[in-house]
């Protein structure tokens, strides 16, 4: 009796493995050898398993989230606050989404030091880099969809990207925004870029990807150690290292293991914060009406410090052209780079580039950790020329001028960073009643933060008197 259910059962299963094609996939995919992969190449299936992640906490959320300007910021508030397990779960998603693009490109520093665009994967590091923009877009919608003041800034800062393309920005940022004014038709387009265009796009090109790496491979130590003229000579080489005993090894189970088990570390790690440190707390609701310029999430400050660095007549310029530049530059890196070798000895310009590279992205990053808007606050108060003497209240103007990051932007007699206009030696002196409104509540399209509720009566009106006073100082 037992015998004659195992043989019907063992019938409907390979019955069943047939007709999904189950045993082609279990022969090509799994059951197969490979060179044996060392512990740092698992940056791709960890990748994979983080946007799993994403997935299923997304759609969780998204039972919970209202699409409407009105009350989109109180749907996350509760998701938040009053949700069971929400905050956990909305926690889990954003770190998820700052750690998806720092591996992101880890992944790409550890193939540019490597050449894995090299023959024959080049079109593997093709899709690669429409993951990787496609990741970017996601993290970056994805924290305008809680319309508090953090958000708000993000979009107008990406619509002034698409505002500075050449003859189509215009149009660019009419159909981003959903019309001549940023609002409810924005905010619903976004949403339709991080819950739908983006993820089916991504999904798409992940299938794409893996089945590519499963017939390419990754590049093995053998590839590295000896020149690789062409996609024949690279298949040879990888065949040799995974019919060896001492080199080769079962994907199932033994890269499997690897591989999954760097991706339960990172998640892992990644649970223990979001239990630990949780979300990040959120800025007030978003306002249309009045500015304000919080901080970026993270892994955007590099990009903001690079913006504040530059002079004021190049920062617009590499705020929109960089991204291009960059994506152009990526999609044709294997047609520039043709050369035979691979791996970190035989490619010191590229180890070196990574290097800088990576140097570069922690010290911006660590730049923007000071900053509260656009450059970095000085905590060393303006210098009063020689000659010139302040009153008390003045004196303590000074000290606030510093206090509330005006020096991030504001120079005084040539002392500073001049992303906004010099306030010594201005030819029509400004008044009190304008100062205080222009702090209070800058024009629309100012590069300035509101500092409407940021700032107490009595400093406002010290720092007023020491800009007013300032004014009078010679611009060295």
């Amino acid at each position: 009796m037992f015998g004659r259910l195992r043989d019907t059962l063992g019938s409907i299963r390979r019955s069943a493995a047939e007709r999904f094609g189950v045993v082609p996939f279990r022969k090509h995919a799994v059951e197969r050898r490979v060179p044996r992969t060392p512990w740092y190449q698992s940056d791709g299936s960890t990748l994979t398993a983080l946007l799993t992640v994403q997935v299923i906490t997304g759609i969780t959320m998204m039972l919970y989230y209202t699409n409407s300007a009105e009350h989109t910021y109180a749907s996350v508030r509760y998701i938040t606050e009053d949700l069971t397990m929400g905050r956990l779960v909305r926690a889990i998603h954003y770190w998820t989404a700052g750690f998806m693009v720092t591996i992101m490109a880890i992944h790409v520093f550890r193939h540019l030091v490597l050449g894995g665009y090299k023959a024959p994967r080049e079109g593997t590091w093709v899709i690669g880099v429409f993951q990787f923009f496609l990741v970017l877009a996601m993290s970056f919608t994805g924290y305008v969809l809680r319309w508090d003041e953090r958000a708000v800034y993000a979009a107008r800062v990406v619509l002034n990207m698409f505002y500075k393309v050449p003859l189509i920005g215009e149009e660019l940022v009419f159909l981003v925004q959903g019309g001549p004014h940023l609002g409810s038709t924005t905010l619903t387009r976004m949403f339709s870029v991080h819950i739908w265009i983006v993820p089916l796009l991504l999904l798409f090109l992940v299938a794409i990807h893996l089945y590519l790496v499963v017939l390419h491979g990754v590049t093995s130590k053998d590839e590295r150690i000896q020149p690789v003229n062409n996609a024949r000579e690279q298949k040879r080489v990888y065949r040799e290292a995974a019919e060896s005993e001492e080199r080769g090894e079962w994907f199932h189970l033994r890269t499997m293991f690897v591989t999954g088990g760097m991706a339960l570390i990172v998640f892992s790690i990644i649970f223990a914060i979001a239990l630990t440190v949780g979300v990040r707390e959120m800025y007030p609701e978003g306002n249309l009406v009045e500015r304000s310029m919080p901080r970026e999430e993270w892994w955007f400050w590099w990009y903001s410090s690079a913006i504040a660095l530059l002079p004021p007549t190049v920062s617009p310029i590499f705020l929109a052209g960089f991204p291009l530049l960059l994506f152009a530059g990526m999609l044709l890196l294997p047609l520039l780079d043709r050369g035979p070798n691979r791996g970190l000895r035989k490619r010191p310009f590229w180890t070196v580039f990574v290097v800088l590279c990576v140097f570069s992205l922690l010290y911006l990053s660590e730049l923007r950790t000071r900053s509260p808007w656009t450059g970095w606050p000085d905590p060393n108060p303006p210098e009063t020329p020689h000659g010139f003497v302040l009153s008390k209240t003045s004196e303590m103007g000074r000290l606030r001028f510093a206090q509330y990051g005006c020096n991030s932007c504001h120079s005084v007699a040539a002392q500073g960073r001049k992303a906004g206009p010099d306030l010594a030696g201005i030819r029509h002196p400004l008044s009190q009643a304008w100062l205080r409104g222009f702090i209070l509540a800058p024009p629309q399209g100012t590069a300035m933060p509101a500092y409407k509720d940021r700032i107490t009566e009595e400093a406002l009106g010290q720092v007023v008197d020491y800009v007013l006073v300032a004014q009078t100082f010679p611009r060295e």
